[in-house]
């Protein structure tokens, strides 16, 4: 995938080293063999490269991204960071997905603000 991506033109996000920051579209896409699972929504991330993939047949192409598997029921991976960002996975990738949230508070602002109506009604009525 990175040689296509890199054949393509796409480049992957690097740190620059003369200016001292990160910047999109600095360097080729390097496949890191110790770590593959995390090369799809880790190093390649945007939505054009993903529909780049799928153009090409090696996104949605009966085998799951997240973890090598065959894919029998497909299930589908959307970007809560961009919605344009989705690709086909298996049903075990999306059981685990299930109760991940990009949400870092995961509903306790709702819950802390529910022990406060009792506070509330007491300060209405006085």
């Amino acid at each position: 995938m990175a040689k296509e991506l890199n054949e393509a033109g796409f480049k992957a996000k690097g740190f620059n080293e003369e200016t001292g920051k990160w910047e999109k579209d600095y360097e080729p896409y390097k496949a890191y063999a110790e770590d593959p699972e995390t090369f799809i929504l880790g190093v390649v991330s945007g939505a054009k490269e993903i529909n780049y993939l799928k153009s090409i047949g090696l996104l949605n192409n009966g085998r799951c991204p997240m973890c090598g598997k065959n894919i029998e029921v497909p299930g589908r991976f959307t970007s809560g960071y961009d919605p344009n960002c989705h690709f086909q996975i298996c049903q075990s990738c999306v059981n685990k997905g299930q109760g991940v949230s990009i949400n870092p508070s995961n509903n306790t602002g709702c819950m802390l603000s529910l022990l406060f109506i009792p506070w509330y009604l007491v300060k209405a009525i006085i």
